[in-house]
C-alpha cells in the first residue's frame, strides 16, 4: 500500500469517527484496496475502498440501514445542501476525487511539461477549481494536453486563465534547470526531487489563495516523494492525493494545458534566439542532431542555455 493511499484511508477513518466516536472499525486487506467493517450496537456496514487506475472507488456492502445511509452521506457529500447535487453530477465525470471523504467540490490539480524534452524548459502548473469552474472548463473542451494539438493548447490556455484565475505556472528555462539539477545531484538527489519542488511551489501558491480548499490532486510521477509531507506542514487540513493518469481530472487536465502552453512559448523564444523556426521536441535523434549542429555554430556555452545537459542526448554530441 503506497503512502498516499494509506494517508487517504487514515483520513477516511477519521471522517467516520467524527460522525460517531462510538463506531467500531475493523480492517481487512484486499487486492488493490482495503475493506472496512463499521459497526454500532444495531447495524453493520461493509465498505470496500479500492485504489485503481481510475481513482478511488467505494463499494458498499451489507443490507440497507440507517447507518449505511448516514455514512454514505458523510463520505460522499450527498448531504451538502448547497452544492451536493452538482458535486455528484460534475464529480462523477470530471474529478477523480468524487468519492474522497469530505470532498466539498473545491480542489487543486497540478501537472508538468518538458520532463522528457532534451530542448527547452521544465514547466509545472497548478489550477484551482470549484464546481462552477469545472463546468466552464468542461464546456470549453479542456482535457489532457496530450489529447490535443499544440495550436489548441495555446488557444485553451488563454481561456483557462480567464475561467480559473487561481492558477500558477512555474518554468525553469534550461540554464536555471541545469543549475538546479546540479545542486540536487550535489545533495544526493535526482530529477524527481526537482519535480517535487515544482509541484510543491505551484500548489502552495494556489492553496494560499483559497483556504476553503481541502484537496489537491497530483499526477503521480514517482512511487515516493515529499509533496504531501511538505504541503501539509503549511496546510494540515488539505488532503494531497497522487495517482497515475490524473489528467482525467479536470483540474489536472487544465494544469497540463497551462504547463504545455508555457513550454511551447519558451521553446519558440529559444528557437528565435538561435535563428531557427523551431527546435525539436522530445529526446529523439532529431533533437541530438540539432544540438550537434548548434554546438558547431554557437559553442557549448550557448548550447547549454538551450538543452538539459544530463540527458543521454548530450553525451552523444
Amino acid at each position: 500500500m503506497n503512502s498516499d493511499f494509506a494517508a487517504y484511508l487514515d483520513n477516511l477513518k477519521k471522517q467516520i469517527k467524527s460522525f460517531d466516536a462510538n463506531l467500531t472499525i475493523t480492517e481487512k486487506k484486499l487486492q488493490y484496496g482495503i475493506q472496512l467493517t463499521v459497526t454500532n450496537s444495531d447495524s453493520k456496514v461493509v465498505l470496500s475502498v479500492y485504489n485503481g487506475k481510475k481513482g478511488i472507488k467505494f463499494v458498499w456492502g451489507g443490507t440497507a440501514s440507517e447507518l449505511r445511509s448516514q455514512l454514505e452521506a458523510v463520505l460522499t457529500g450527498k448531504d451538502t445542501a448547497d452544492k451536493g447535487d452538482i458535486v455528484q453530477a460534475i464529480g462523477n465525470d470530471y474529478t477523480l476525487l468524487r468519492n474522497c471523504a469530505d470532498f466539498k467540490g473545491i480542489w487543486a490539480g497540478s501537472d508538468e511539461s518538458g520532463k522528457g524534452d532534451f530542448f527547452g524548459p521544465l514547466v509545472v502548473a497548478a489550477v484551482l477549481v470549484d464546481i462552477t469552474t469545472a463546468e466552464k472548463l468542461v464546456r470549453l473542451g479542456v482535457r489532457d494536453c496530450k489529447l490535443i494539438n499544440d495550436k489548441e493548447v495555446l488557444r485553451l490556455a488563454e481561456l483557462i486563465v480567464e475561467a480559473a484565475p487561481i492558477n500558477t505556472v512555474l518554468a525553469l528555462k534550461p540554464e536555471m534547470y541545469n543549475f538546479r539539477y546540479q545542486q540536487m545531484r550535489a545533495d544526493g538527489k535526482n530529477l524527481n526531487h526537482l519535480l517535487s519542488n515544482g509541484h510543491i511551489a505551484v500548489l502552495r501558491n494556489v492553496l494560499r489563495q483559497c483556504p476553503q480548499c481541502n484537496y489537491a490532486l497530483v499526477d503521480q510521477f514517482t512511487a515516493s516523494n515529499d509533496i504531501r509531507a511538505s504541503l501539509q506542514q503549511e496546510f494540515p487540513d488539505v488532503n494531497i492525493v497522487q495517482q497515475h493518469r490524473a489528467e482525467a481530472d479536470i483540474a489536472v487536465a487544465a494544469a497540463s494545458v497551462l504547463a504545455r502552453a508555457k513550454f511551447l512559448e519558451i521553446m519558440q523564444e529559444l528557437a528565435e534566439q538561435v535563428g531557427r523556426n523551431e527546435l525539436p521536441k522530445g529526446g529523439s535523434d532529431a533533437a541530438t542532431n540539432c544540438a550537434r549542429e548548434l554546438l558547431k555554430e554557437l559553442g557549448r556555452g550557448a548550447l547549454e542555455r538551450l538543452v538539459k545537459v544530463h540527458f543521454a542526448n548530450y553525451k552523444k554530441i
